[in-house]
């Protein structure tokens, strides 16, 4: 397990430095946990080093750095980490995913569970890849 930590703590290094931003800052500013605590930079940064050491902030970070701050980014990996979380809520009507998902896009719960209801009530909605899925869910929030 050690070995594991240490590796992929080098990899956060690397990455941090080829793309010669700040480790602190690509904790704070993007991943799961900039998604979730988008208001609290602290909570950001432990969220994304308790989550997975990291790696998906760096990750969101290499891919699309000038997205990495903006909402559209943070809203593509809050569903993407936590799409059955979503569903499952969204089907409730409430939960703490779902109220981020609708803070992070700027549309209300009942907006997002009404235009995602057409979705899941369409005919081929069983024969989607979890993926997809949260594709569609994607572009609901996202327009």
């Amino acid at each position: 397990m050690k070995k594991i930590i240490l590796a992929s703590a080098a990899c956060l290094l690397l990455a941090s430095q080829a793309q010669a931003r700040d480790l602190g800052n690509i904790l704070k500013e993007c991943g799961i946990g900039a998604a979730i605590f988008n208001d609290n930079r602290t909570a950001a940064a432990i969220s994304n080093l308790i989550w997975d050491l990291g790696t998906t902030a760096t990750s969101s970070d290499m891919s699309s750095p000038e997205e990495c701050k903006g909402s559209s980014a943070k809203v593509a990996i809050l569903i993407g980490s936590s799409y059955n979380k979503l569903e499952t809520e969204i089907a409730q009507g409430n939960g703490k995913y779902l109220k981020t998902l609708a803070t992070l896009s700027n549309k209300s719960t009942t907006e997002i569970r009404n235009k995602f209801a057409k979705v899941i009530a369409s005919k081929d909605f069983d024969k989607l890849s979890k993926e997809e899925k949260a594709q569609k869910l994607y572009d609901i929030a996202s327009k």
